[in-house]
This record gives structure tokens, sequence and C-alpha cells, in this order.
């Protein structure tokens, strides 16, 4: 995932109509997300945390693909796209542990069986 299509998420999360409207939204001015979507620049770590906060995304992951964006070094980019990796692999993996499982009923229940969450 790169920040461009992070900024996509937020638009249709947020409900904006454009770059403009997510601007607003944010509480940052319509250049800084133009900015963003060039690549020039990219959103400090509040204004992360929001944008993690309206799509749902995990702010390491975020915060993995600005520094990434943000990184020179080869080595510096790898780190930072190892923690976005990092970020993504323990939501699948805590999502495979907290999906609901069928439960059998006790012989002679009249019910065929109910989720337990």
């Amino acid at each position: 995932m790169n920040f461009e299509q992070i900024l996509a998420l937020a638009i249709e999360a947020s409900g904006a109509a454009s770059d403009s409207d997510l601007s607003r939204k944010l509480g940052v001015s319509r250049q800084a997300v133009s900015n963003w979507r060039g690549g020039k620049k990219f959103p400090d770590t509040v204004t992360c945390a929001t944008i993690a906060g309206i799509t749902g995304i995990p702010l390491a992951q975020v915060l993995g693909v600005v520094g990434e964006a943000r990184a020179i070094s080869r080595e510096e980019k790898a780190v930072w796209r190892k923690l976005a990796a990092t970020a993504m692999a323990v939501i699948i993996s805590v999502g495979m542990v907290a999906t609901p499982t069928a439960a059998t009923a006790s012989p002679g229940s009249d019910k065929a069986g109910m989720y337990i969450m």
C-alpha cells in the first residue's frame, strides 16, 4: 500500500467529495493534501493518527508508509516498510483469533448451534 492509496481510502471512508473536502475534514489546508498526493510532503504524526482513525488502517501501517515515503536511504526505507508490514501481520493474526466460531449445542437441546464471540 502506498500513501496515494491511503488518501483514496480516507476520501472514501470520510465521505469527502474531493481533496479539498478531505482537507477540511482533516483540519489541514487544501495545499497540504495536494502536496501529499504529489509526494512533495507528507502528513505529521497527529494527522497520520487522524487518517488511521478515519480509514481503520492501523496507525503503525500509516506511519510506516509515510516514513518509507519520506526516507532517503534504501536501508531506512526498508525499516519503515518492515514496520508497515508488521502492523498488517498483527492485524491479520488478531483477526484470525477473534473470528466467531460455531459451538455445538449440548445433547437434548433444540438449538442447532450458536455463535460465541
